[in-house]
């Protein structure tokens, strides 16, 4: 698998293997000809120093030969996990990603964020405010130096294309693009508490590696045979950060890390931060949210070109959000890939790498794209569109509204016998039993798993899982059903034994005519956070989302024995239902595969209502 110019560097639980792979022509360094004088050295690593005195471990690549006054625009990466690895006594390589920029005429800058790699400091909180702030001194730093245009584009993926889009609300003006891919708008609804249930087995193992990062405390790759084992699937074993260079490079390391011994536990955090207004210090989950930052981005008025993949966590999810939430200039590609877009993630078709062909495709878009506004001066012209592309068509569409001009909601019922049918049934009423199944789960390689982990998407057939849990099934299809946008589920919920503070998780699944059930789209809800807020209440970025509050305030215990009306959100979705296909939606009570147990013991049990006025119904955004 080639490598690329925005790979995260660490294997399997933090990386994806090769993203942004680029097979171009280089090109000479952008800008007039400096004066005659010494060339740069083309990587220096060292340390920049904050406001705050805290000092940041910087890795600088200049194409050869740069001198002072070339003009180079420069990509900046700020890295949660270590901007380069290497073995105690060897300097390291190059970065190859960095080589690629490099070679098209950028200066590469990639720094480990405060308090993680070799930089100073404490982290007080995953994606917390001083991490944040600090690319706006460092974009200062860039434009001060010799070689420097002046223009700074921030990219990365995931927690690196977090802080890229955060970066935007700092309304630096040395920013002036930022391609953030594969990146949590909101971590809280699209990541660590999606429905607000928490992605508990998901979680436990990327937060042992980010201790093991940060050594923090005193946990190490040699800390016990879970530690072992982990390091030597990622490739850790052996490996540190890169010091900076000179005599007292390898001193500075161990001072440097000594102080990220009382980093944040984001197992902690993610448990104790049940609800979305959680905040204990400097942790929270609205300061890594860019939902709560919308203003400070449209001030800043910095063009964004993102990718996200439909089955890669809430990306999708949270690209829309950008899109629907933000003015600025956009250029947002939601595709069949997996976290970082390293693999083909397309249920109707076998999980594959990316080819050659398709690496390129996407590189280019983010190269023209820095191009335009880092490399050269064009201003935000203010145009928005979202290209997406469609499972079981292989089509690619592009939209400049959301949602899609034709789009129409077709409401599905719930009835007897497990049917969904366009036509309400007024005339019988009924329910069906549900209870809580802690072996029925979407498989090890589910969307939840390769957003921590960077492996591929794929779900098997899951008529055998179905068989477990409730199902309801329209009659095969007349014609072709586009289905595109965000769906929900409203569920006339009746609770019965450990309902009280349980949870519901529902899958838009196709059903082709020899049986096989695949895997769409899906949605969950803990029920204490079913309570809809006033659509007044609902922030811009929230306007395809059920309006909700996921505040402690708002939180109740599900009551025992009367019928409630739930409402869950579907992660959105493109796709072709073909004629003579079945839609069919199911009903479980957990997923354990990537969601924590509510109740924690794993019982519960509930009935679906259907049929009357308060029936249950499934809605989806049809496309005509």
């Amino acid at each position: 698998m080639r490598r690329g110019l925005l790979r995260r560097p660490l294997a399997a639980l933090v990386a994806v293997a090769a993203v942004l792979g680029l097979s171009v022509v280089p090109a000479a360094a952008a800008g007039p000809a400096g004066p005659a004088g010494p060339a740069e050295p083309h990587l220096r690593s060292r340390y920049v120093t904050m406001p705050d005195g805290v000092r940041l471990a910087v890795d600088v690549y200049l194409p050869e030969g740069t001198r002072a006054g070339a003009g180079l625009p420069t990509v900046l990466v700020t890295q949660r996990y270590w901007r380069a690895r290497v073995r105690l006594g060897e300097p390291g390589g190059a970065s190859g990603e960095a080589e690629q920029w490099t070679a098209r005429g950028y200066a590469y800058v990639v720094a480990d964020l405060r308090g993680t790699g070799a930089s100073f400091g404490t982290l007080g909180s995953e994606l917390g405010a001083d991490a944040i702030a600090d690319s706006g001194p460092l974009s200062d730093w860039i434009a001060a130096q010799p070689w420097s245009n002046g223009r700074v584009g921030t990219t990365g993926i995931s927690y690196g294309g977090d802080t890229a889009m955060l970066a935007t609300a700092l309304r630096n003006h040395h920013i002036t693009a930022a391609a953030p891919i594969s990146y949590d708008f909101d971590p809280y609804e699209d990541l660590v508490r999606p429905g607000g249930v928490l992605i508990e087995p998901r979680v436990a193992p990327y937060a042992l590696l980010l201790r093991i990062l940060d050594q923090a405390g005193g946990t190490t790759c040699e800390t016990d045979e879970q530690a072992r084992q982990l390091c030597a699937h990622v490739g850790l074993t052996g490996l540190q950060p890169r010091p900076v260079d000179g005599p007292d490079g390898q001193a500075l390391l161990a001072a440097a890390r000594a102080e990220h011994a009382n980093n944040a536990n984001l197992v902690e955090m993610a448990n104790a931060g049940a609800y979305r207004d959680y905040r204990d210090g400097p942790k929270s989950w609205t300061v890594g949210s860019v939902g709560e930052k919308t203003d400070a981005v449209e001030a800043g008025r910095v063009p964004v070109l993102t990718r996200a993949g439909w089955l890669d966590a809430g990306t999708a999810n949270g690209a829309l959000s950008q899109f629907t939430g933000l003015s600025n200039t956009q250029d947002a590609w939601i595709g069949p890939w997996n976290h970082g877009a390293g693999w083909l993630a397309d249920p109707f078709r076998p999980a594959r790498p990316l080819t050659a062909q398709e690496h390129d495709e996407n590189d280019r878009r983010v190269l023209d794209f820095f191009d335009r506004y880092v490399r050269g001066d064009a201003r935000p012209d203010g145009r928005r569109q979202v290209h997406y592309y469609t499972f079981n068509e292989g089509v690619w569409r592009t939209t400049s509204r959301w949602p899609v001009p034709g789009t129409r909601t077709q409401r599905f019922h719930l009835g007897e016998g497990g049917t969904l049918d366009s036509r309400p049934d007024d005339r019988r009423t009924g329910s069906d039993p549900l209870r809580l199944d802690p072996t029925a789960g979407t498989g090890p390689l589910d969307r939840w798993n390769t957003n921590l982990s960077g492996d591929e998407v794929s779900y098997p057939d899951r008529a055998a899982v179905d068989a477990k849990l409730l199902s309801y099934t329209t009659a095969p299809l007349t014609a072709d059903t586009r289905v595109t946008g965000n769906g929900k589920v409203t569920l006339d919920v009746t609770g019965l034994a450990g309902s009280a503070r349980g949870a519901l998780h529902v899958y838009l699944e196709d059903v082709a005519p020899d049986g096989r059930v695949t895997y769409m789209t899906e949605g969950q809800l803990a029920l204490a956070d079913r309570a809809v807020a006033d659509r007044e209440d609902n922030p811009d970025w929230r306007r395809l989302r059920t309006p909700r509050s996921y505040a402690a305030e708002d939180a109740e215990d599900f009551p025992r024995g009367r019928a409630q009306r739930v409402t869950i959100d579907l992660q959105p979705v493109s796709v072709l239902f073909r004629s003579g296909e079945r839609i069919r939606l199911t009903v479980a009570a957990a997923n354990p595969d990537s969601f924590q147990l509510l109740p924690a013991d794993g019982r519960a049990s509930y009935r679906i209502g259907w049929g009357g006025d308060r029936g249950s119904a499934l809605e989806l955004p049809v496309v005509r």
